[in-house]
């Protein structure tokens, strides 16, 4: 979710279409999780969408770390300022404002994750929420990357490999929380920082044909873990990910090539406002849904005419917002913000 600064247009059009796949799944993730809490979600596309959550996060964590990279060698200050105050500040911000939408206009059986809870909003800063969690992490691996520096990077890229295998095997716990899911992410995030080189040379080698292949070969894999009883070996849902994540990144490198895969890539440096604004659209979208009985094909339908839609309201949404002066909304304050000596 970075504004990242190109040193050759094309050298980084395969992490934006990256970050625009990204994000457009979570979009995805989010139409069917809402469906299926209204029981209008067929099976078929709940496991669907459980299927792509191999990818999802994954690829979006290596992808901030592919954009972080730079940015975290800077001195404290500056990383204090531009990657946990930003993030932390946007995290309380949003917080706040979904808490305060979801409390006063969003009926508690539309909402799959509680947002109105007021202890949630309490205990935000210790227990991040489950729709901003991912700023929140952001600014924590920050902060962990940062220290870890002076380490080895084998010995950082094992401990958390280690950490993901463990806890995606469900042998480590941190509970109900995304603490959880940021112990299996942070391997992710600084594979991109520490890696850069290796998905440089993995999205160099893109072809149709190596997209087709890393395709089948994650739908080939994951079938093979599922009939095998394999998902709870420590490890195999780690080597899923990483299947995932380089196909994922195959793919968005060949579509980089293309003029078709411009709004892709476009879409790739527009995440914030996404993030932080479909699923306040998505939950009054719902409040009517709810009530209509959808025939079959448009309830197979309808998540994927959700995702255009919602990102569509999203960045309209945000054009308007700033329009008026409220870029205090995606964007710290000049008071607070870094400024260079």
């Amino acid at each position: 979710m970075d504004a990242p600064t190109r040193h050759t247009a094309a050298r980084l059009d395969w992490v934006d279409a990256a970050k625009g796949l990204s994000i457009l799944l979570v979009v995805a993730h989010h139409a069917v999780w809402f469906l299926q809490r209204s029981g209008q979600a067929p099976a078929a596309v709940v496991t669907a969408n459980e299927a792509l959550a191999s990818l999802r996060m994954p690829l979006f964590f290596l992808a901030s770390g592919l954009l972080a990279a730079g940015p975290l060698s800077a001195p404290w200050r500056v990383v204090l300022h531009k990657r946990v105050a930003f993030f932390l500040y946007l995290y309380v911000i949003w917080t706040v404002i979904r808490f305060t939408f979801f409390a006063t206009v969003v009926p508690p059986e539309v909402d799959p994750d509680e947002s109105a809870d007021p202890l949630g909003l309490v205990l935000a800063l210790v227990l991040p929420g489950p729709s901003m969690w991912f700023l929140y992490a952001l600014a924590v691996f920050a902060v962990v990357t940062k220290l870890a520096r002076p380490l080895p990077v084998w010995l950082q890229l094992g401990v958390t490999g280690a950490l993901s295998a463990l806890v995606g095997a469900g042998m480590v716990d941190f509970g109900d929380t995304r603490w959880t899911y940021m112990s299996r992410f942070l391997f992710f995030f600084l594979l991109g920082c520490y890696a850069r080189e290796l998905a440089e040379r993995l999205a160099a080698a893109t072809s149709l044909l190596r997209v087709a292949a890393g395709g089948v070969a994650c739908v080939a894999a994951a079938g093979a873990a599922v009939a095998l009883g394999l998902r709870t070996v420590p490890g195999v849902a780690l080597a899923l990910q990483c299947l995932a994540v380089g196909s994922g990144l195959l793919l968005a490198a060949w579509v980089a090539r293309y003029r078709f895969g411009r709004p892709l890539v476009v879409l790739g440096t527009l995440t914030l406002p996404i993030y932080l604004i479909h699923m306040m659209w998505l939950a009054a979208i719902m409040i009517g849904v709810r009530h209509v009985e959808l025939p079959p094909a448009a309830a197979y339908a309808l998540p994927v005419v959700l995702v255009p839609v919602l990102t569509a309201l999203s960045l309209l949404t945000h054009r308007a917002l700033v329009a008026v002066g409220a870029t205090w909304l995606f964007a710290l304050p000049p008071r607070l913000a870094h400024r260079a000596s």
